[in-house]
């Protein structure tokens, strides 16, 4: 039986930092399913995407270490990991492990009782969406 990772996030004007998480969270398991924060839950709590929920599924799905790409409009992420059987769910160390818990709707009971194990890795500020925006505004 595979060994299923799942990470969210938005993945908005793609970059290297973005390939070499997916590369990293990929090692974690077998199998990598992304769920993509879609446009009007990212609008709501962050800012507009450039790109589209639909734009950002496209270019994740060409990936070549990326099993399964979904769009949510919702934090709860409940239901893909009871979809999907997850196992692990991996996001990078900028996150405190409570805010985490709280941000994907998830106690870690819950996790427990379904058998997923959180694992971080590292985040590297100097490539991000947040500092291209920002180049791209000084150009």
């Amino acid at each position: 039986m595979s060994k299923k990772v799942l990470v969210v996030g938005v993945f908005d004007l793609f970059h290297r930092g973005h390939v070499e998480f997916l590369q990293k969270a990929s090692e974690f398991g077998d199998e990598l399913i992304i769920l993509i924060n879609g446009d009007e839950m990212t609008e709501k709590y962050k800012r507009r995407p450039i790109y589209s929920e639909d734009d950002r599924a496209t270019i994740l799905n060409a990936l070549s270490c990326v099993s399964q790409v979904e769009v949510t409009n919702s934090f709860d992420i409940k239901p893909i990991i009871e979809k999907y059987n997850i196992d692990v769910i991996v996001h990078g160390d900028d996150w405190e492990h409570e805010s985490y818990l709280a941000q994907i709707r998830c106690t870690q009971s819950y996790l427990d009782e379904q058998g997923v194990s959180l694992a971080y890795t590292e985040y590297h500020k100097s490539v991000s969406t947040s500092t291209l925006l920002k180049q791209i505004k000084e150009a």
